[in-house]
Order: structure tokens, then C-alpha cells, then sequence
């Protein structure tokens, strides 16, 4: 490619190219920014109402306060009493009037007196055990103690109320278990308790779930979990708040990023798959104008290496034509030599009217000024009536034509298809090493519905890397210094164009020192 030339697209290249990175790296500079901002704009909002919502839950949870009295477990003994032995005894208004003593103490065993005697009336004679509510209260309120979960279990009825009892005897038990004092928030079983054991007395408030429903307050990327203050905190924590209600919960509000990210993520998508489509476009438009510029360089290349290899054909002929002619015209030529110069002259004319033909026929293709006249033709007869057109110049060479040609009818431009096939066997000829042989075979392939003509040569061959281009117009294969053989490079330019007119193709098979071999492969219809 010339300097002068290829400069200049270069430069053009980064021109297009280098704007476009730039606003590139600005998009993503000014994306990265606004996603700060976004995640900045969330974290403000979360920490304005999180002191807002935590006070809202201190409320719900001042109203939520249960207290339930303690009782030693196992019983502390008590002093003995006369009053003991009403328990003893079977005497109903004894017992009832003990059981409704709110003075009635702990008998030697730590147990209220006022339960023993509640159940030995229940067992002399259970209709006679009184209100349930007032039961209720003696052995759950006044006076709790071991017996009142018997009492619960076998006497009461209301599931409601057994339901209460083994909440708080959890609580109770809870509280013995971890030997708590004082005020202790605690997380169990997803469940967050605030206990407060003070004077035989555990007040205690629960919260079911750790997760807060604050859906009409809170915006949809963010949550609001409650969590104790000794556990660590999450990353997605953007806010929290402490509980008044005890000393350990607090309000942690947790933002969803990719929610808050999705505005900024869907602008950042359109704005790169719009500067991709400006590169895709830039590059394609700048890939076509360099390989139209470069097309355009070959082809004049080649219009010139054309313009002087015709210039070269044409001047050898009618320079040779002329000397003979002149010769002739003068008289001084021998009878024997004068008939050699009649064929020297009919054989360069022959060879400068083929050459004229392709020209313009070529030209005619390129134009589509070409008329394509198809008519039911002997294709046998015709490569025959060829090769005998070709003898006299394989002949001259020493080289052998020999054909193998098989009967078949076909529909063709009669005309093209011959010019084709002395392309194709002129071609071989010029290549070919003096005494080898050029055959022609013409074969009908049923399968394919394709019959085909094939011309193969004992000549160099054709290197690989010039396969690719031996069929485009102007070129000729090799050094054009080191050329010997006669041509303008338009032979099997004009070939791939008959064929490709008949629906066909021209195919190469070539093996470099070992020949080659062209088939013209055209429908049967």
C-alpha cells in the first residue's frame, strides 16, 4: 500500500475513533459519579427516618408490656399452721373459706395453702370448686406457684388461658434458665424479647420477627430489620437507630443497591449501546472506505498492468503483420517463404481477434450490455469443433490435445460457452511444457444435474496463494519481470463470467510442479 495513501486513512481512522473514546471514558467517569450520588441520596433519606420509625416502634412497644408475677421453684418450705389441718380434713366451708383467704400463707411445703385447698374441694366434690375465673386468677395471679400448672392442665378449661399459662411459664422459665437480672434484650427463635425482672415481678414485651413492616414509609430498595446491638453489622446497613424501650435493640435500615442503582444502570446501558453503535458504525463506514480505497488502487493497478499487457499483444502482431505485409508487397520474398507468411499473418490476425473479442465482450459483461442467447445445443459437438480450432496452436507448441467427450444436450449460449472453452485450453497451451498433453473431458454429473467441462494441464501449477485471486479481471499470476507466457489477464476473468451467467462456476484444482485443472460446471437446465 502506498505511504502517501494509507496515511492519511490512518489518521482519519484515529480522528473517528479517538472522539469516541473519549466520550467513552467521560460516560463512564459521569456514570460512576451519579451511582455515588444515587447510593449518597439513599443513605441521607434512610438516616432521616430511621429515628422517625424507631419512634414509632418504642410506642408500639410501650403499649405491648406484660408482667407476671415469679414463684420459687422448688417450693421454699413454710411454718406450720392450724390451718393445715383444714386441708386434712373433709369439711367443704372450711376449705372454701381457706381458699378465699388471701392471708392464708404457705404450708411447710412452700405450696399456697389457698391452691391445696381449691384442689381437695375439686376432689371431694368438683362442682363445688367455684368460678373459674376465680380460680383462674388464685393460681396464675395471687398466688402462682408449682401446682398451678396442674391446676391449668386438669381443671381449667379455657384453652385461652392455658395458652397465657405456658407463654409466661416459658418467659419464667426462660429467665431461670439464663439466671437474668435487670433489664437484658434478648433473640430467640426468631422472636425479640425485652425482659425486666425486678421484686418477684418479669415484665416483658416481644416483637415476633426481626423484619419491620414499614412498606407505605420506607421506599421499595430499602428494608427495616430489627437486630441487638452486640451483633455485627451488615454492609448493606445504611441507617440505624437505637430502641428506647430497654438498651440493646436498635433499627437497622437495609438498602437494596441494585434498586437503587437500576435508573443509573438502564441510563448507562442506552449511552453504551449507543456509542457502540457509533463505533460498529464508524468502524464498518471506515472499513468500507478502506477497502474501497484499496479496491480502487488494485483495480487501477491492474487497468494499468492491463493497458500495457494489451499494448504488448497488440504491437507484436501487427508489428510482425506489417513487416510480412511490407515484404510480401515488395516482391522479394521466395514462393515457399511467401505461404509461410500468409499463415504467420493468418495466425497473428486469429490471435488479435480472440484478443479484441475478450476485450469487448469483457467489457460488454462488465457493462451488462452483454446478450445471453440460450438455445438447446450438442455440447460434444461443440468441444469437438473447438479442439480442432486449437490443434493447429497445440501443434506448434508440441503439445498433445487429447479428449474424453461424452454425449450431452443442454441449453447454453453456444458462442460464450466456446470462447470460454479456448480460454480455457489457451490458457493450458501456454502453460503447458513443450510434449506433454492437454486433456478435455466433458462429463454429465446426474446427481447435481450439472454437466461439466473439464481442460488439465501437466504444467507449473498455480501457487496457493494465488488461487484465491487467478479469476479476477487484470491479473496475472507471477513476477511480471519474469513473465514469458502471452496474455492480458482477462481470459478467465471472462470464464467465472460466462459460467456465473449460465448459473454455473469455474472451479480450480491445482498442485504447484504437478498441474492444474479448470472445470466449467454449468445446470443442465
Amino acid at each position: 500500500m502506498p505511504r502517501s495513501t494509507s496515511f492519511p486513512l490512518h489518521w482519519l481512522t484515529l480522528a473517528v475513533i479517538l472522539p469516541l473514546v473519549v466520550i467513552a471514558g467521560l460516560a463512564v467517569v459521569g456514570t460512576r459519579s451519579q451511582l455515588q450520588a444515587a447510593r449518597a441520596e439513599a443513605r441521607e433519606a434512610a438516616e432521616r427516618q430511621a429515628p422517625a420509625l424507631a419512634a414509632v416502634l418504642d410506642h408500639d412497644l410501650g403499649q405491648s408490656i406484660n408482667e407476671i408475677p415469679t414463684y420459687p421453684d422448688p417450693p421454699r418450705p413454710g411454718s406450720g399452721s392450724p390451718k393445715d389441718d383444714i386441708l386434712d380434713g373433709s369439711d367443704l366451708t372450711a376449705l372454701e373459706a381457706l381458699r378465699n383467704d388471701p392471708n392464708a400463707g404457705l404450708s411447710p411445703a412452700g405450696l399456697p395453702r389457698r391452691t391445696l385447698a381449691a384442689l381437695v374441694i375439686h376432689r371431694l366434690d368438683p362442682s363445688l370448686t367455684g368460678n373459674e375465673t376465680a380460680l383462674e386468677n388464685l393460681v396464675t395471679v395471687d398466688e402462682p406457684s408449682v401446682l398451678s400448672s396442674r391446676v391449668v392442665d386438669t381443671i381449667l378449661t379455657s384453652e385461652i388461658v392455658k395458652h397465657r399459662w405456658r407463654k409466661e411459664e416459658e418467659i419464667r422459665d426462660l429467665v431461670r434458665e439464663l439466671g437474668l437480672h435487670g433489664d437484658t434484650w434478648l433473640q430467640r427463635d426468631g422472636r425479640f424479647l425485652h425482659l425486666v425482672h425486678r421484686d418477684g415481678v418479669i415484665a416483658y414485651t416481644e416483637f415476633p420477627d426481626a423484619q419491620v413492616d414499614f412498606d407505605q414509609t420506607l421506599p421499595s430498595w430499602a428494608e427495616a430489620r430489627l437486630a441487638l446491638v452486640s451483633t455485627a453489622v451488615a454492609s448493606d446497613i445504611i441507617a440505624s437507630s437505637r430502641i428506647r424501650v430497654g438498651s440493646g435493640l436498635e433499627l437497622r435500615i437495609s438498602a437494596d443497591t441494585s434498586q437503587i442503582e437500576a435508573p443509573v444502570r438502564r441510563q448507562q446501558r442506552w449511552i453504551f449501546a449507543m456509542l457502540a453503535t457509533s463505533v460498529a458504525t464508524a468502524a464498518i463506514a471506515l472499513a468500507v472506505l478502506h477497502r474501497t480505497l484499496r479496491r480502487e488502487r488494485q483495480l487501477n493497478d491492474l487497468k494499468s498492468q492491463f493497458v500495457a499487457s494489451v499494448s504488448h499483444e497488440l504491437r507484436a502482431p501487427v508489428a510482425s503483420i506489417r513487416l510480412m505485409a511490407d515484404a510480401l508487397e515488395d516482391g522479394k520474398v521466395e514462393p515457399e517463404t511467401a505461404s509461410e507468411f500468409h499463415r504467420l499473418i493468418a495466425r497473428e490476425g486469429a490471435r488479435l481477434s480472440t484478443l479484441v473479442g475478450n476485450v469487448l465482450d469483457h467489457a460488454r459483461i462488465e457493462q451488462g450490455r452483454k446478450i445471453w442467447r440460450m438455445e438447446p445445443c450438442d455440447l460434444a459437438a461443440l468441444a469437438s469443433d473447438t479442439l480442432q480450432v486449437m490443434e493447429p496452436l497445440a501443434r506448434e507448441k508440441g503439445i498433445r490435445l487429447a479428449s474424453g467427450l461424452s454425449p450431452v444436450e443442454a441449453a447454453v449460449d453456444a458462442g460464450a460457452i466456446q470462447q470460454a472453452l479456448v480460454n480455457l485450453i489457451d490458457n493450458a497451451i501456454k502453460f503447458s511444457p513443450d510434449g506433454s498433453t492437454v486433456t478435455i473431458t466433458l462429463s454429465e454429473d446426474e446427481e447435481h444435474r450439472t454437466w461439466v467441462i473439464a481442460v488439465s494441464d501437466e504444467g507449473s501449477g498455480v501457487p496457493k496463494e494465488e488461487e484465491a485471486r487467478i479469476f479476477e479481471r487484470f491479473y496475472r499470476p507471477g513476477d511480471e519481470l519474469r513473465r514469458e507466457t502471452q496474455g492480458a489477464g482477462i481470459g478467465l476473468s471472462l470464464v467465472k463470467s460466462i459460467a456465473e451467467a449460465h448459473g454455473g462456476k469455474v472451479e480450480l484444482t491445482s498442485t504447484p510442479g504437478n498441474g492444474s485443472v479448470f472445470k466449467l460446471i454449468i445446470p443442465l437446465t
